[in-house]
């Protein structure tokens, strides 16, 4: 018979026994020793690479010590010579050291040693420490006034540097409070800027003489030295200048005769007032019919020669406050593109006939001199243009009537009241010009 039919189970099909709970419980135990072992056998590893780095960063500590020891040893060495000071340096140090300093402070450090007093001066450190930006300013390349207050080795260094570029040499971005301060002239190595068109500097405090170095600017236009302390006699290379066209002088203390300028040819302007110069009145140019403006006043010419009448189309003439002592010269009143005629203060006399013929004149000046004579009203009269008449301080005796209330504007006028009562004055307003107060701020 089968098992089937007896009923009893199949022992093929009998399930594994269970382990016990003690068993689990020491098996577990015996994993986690196993681990913890590991863990704590990696953790003393890393503590001894710790303590192995600790020691070698000590060792390297100590080292340095060692070596710091030896260095400060070395230095106690009293029988060994060390750079302690700028007396100490080469010349050719204290170069590189000082050049990357601009310009506008590397001067102050001139006071540190008599070594660096005289080396930043020098030409070797000018060329290393020059940098165009400094003194070249602006799209029209205009030289600053900067460059006339360093050194003359700096000078020349960049005005042959810059000798093809710079278009205009000007000033007054120098330190504008104490640029005035600073006494400067005008340097030789001008001569270099052969490109340059256009020399401003007035009001620059200059000093000295003017250099006679202008030869080799053929492109200059322009040469305003206004308003500086300039002495001496005008140089006689301008007469090379043949394309200048403004030339002002005025407000120095220049001397002597001016010279005759046969070769400017482009001259339209001359500012030669408030100098000392003597003799004739200037009237040598290359072109007179180019010349428009001519002020020439509170100087010490003595003489209107007639040759003034060549400057056909000059509408500026200002010759106030010189000494001529003479009657106008009649070629004067054939000047008739003359618009500003000034000569107060000059002791001149004679008559005021012809002065009709100046049809575009504005201003007549002629204060304080000594003309006589019938004053020319009618003349007057036919100055359409006319709109200041300064005829104070002269010896009129009479002149009819001069009624110019028709005009639109009302001319200004400046006569004695001796004048007003043997002329009658209608359409004048009064002067406003304090004259007398004027002529003695001049003098």
């Amino acid at each position: 018979m089968s098992n089937a039919n007896t009923g009893t189970p199949d022992t093929a099909s009998a399930k594994p026994p269970t382990p016990s709970l003690e068993a689990t419980t020491a098996t577990l135990s015996g994993i986690l020793q196993t681990h913890t072992l590991e863990k704590t056998q990696a953790r003393m590893s890393t503590m001894q690479t710790e303590v192995t780095n600790s020691k070698e960063t000590k060792l390297s500590v100590i080292s340095a010590q060692h070596h710091i020891s030896n260095q400060v040893l070395g230095l106690q060495n009293r029988n060994e010579k060390f750079l302690t000071s700028l007396h100490d340096l080469p010349l050719e140090i204290i170069i590189q050291i000082f050049a990357w300093i601009p310009v506008r402070t590397v001067f102050r450090y001139r006071r540190l040693s008599k070594t660096m007093n005289q080396c930043l001066p020098t030409t070797q450190f000018a060329v290393l420490n020059m940098r165009t930006s400094d003194f070249l300013k602006g799209p029209r390349r205009r030289i600053g006034g900067l460059w006339l207050v360093v050194p003359p080795s700096y000078q020349t260094v960049f005005a042959c540097a810059m000798a093809p570029h710079a278009k205009i040499i000007g000033g007054f971005d120098y330190y504008p409070a104490d640029y005035n301060k600073v006494a400067k002239s005008l340097p030789n190595s001008i001569s270099c800027f052969t490109a340059v068109e256009e020399i401003i500097l007035e009001r620059n405090g200059l000093i000295g003489e003017i250099p006679d170095v202008f030869g080799a600017l053929k492109n200059l236009t322009m040469l305003r030295l206004r308003h500086n302390s300039l002495k001496g006699a005008v140089p006689s290379s301008l007469d090379l200048l043949s394309e200048l066209q403004h030339l002002d002088l005025s407000e120095n203390e220049l001397t002597g005769e001016f010279p005759p300028l046969p070769n400017l040819k482009s001259l339209e302007i001359l500012f030669i007032g408030r100098n000392r110069f003597t003799g004739p009145l200037p009237t040598v140019f290359g072109n007179p019919r180019k010349l428009k403006g001519l002020c020439a006043e509170h100087n010490r010419f003595s003489v209107i020669p007639t040759s003034i009448s060549q400057f056909t189309n000059l509408f500026n003439l200002s010759i106030s406050g010189n000494p001529f002592s003479c009657k106008i010269p009649s070629e004067l009143w054939n000047m008739e593109s003359l618009q500003f005629l000034e000569m107060s203060g000059c002791s001149m006399f004679g008559s005021l006939a012809g002065v009709g013929n100046l049809h575009n004149l504005k201003t007549l000046d002629v204060w304080n001199n000594q003309f006589s004579g019938e004053f020319p009203s009618h003349e007057i009269l036919n100055l359409h243009e006319l709109y200041e008449l300064h005829i104070a301080g002269n010896q009129f005796t009479g002149g009819g009537v001069m009624d110019m209330s028709q005009r639109n504007v009302k001319i200004r006028l400046c006569a004695d009241r001796d004048f007003q009562r043997t002329v009658t004055c209608k359409g004048f307003r009064q002067c406003d010009v304090d004259h007398v107060s004027e002529a003695k701020l001049i003098i």
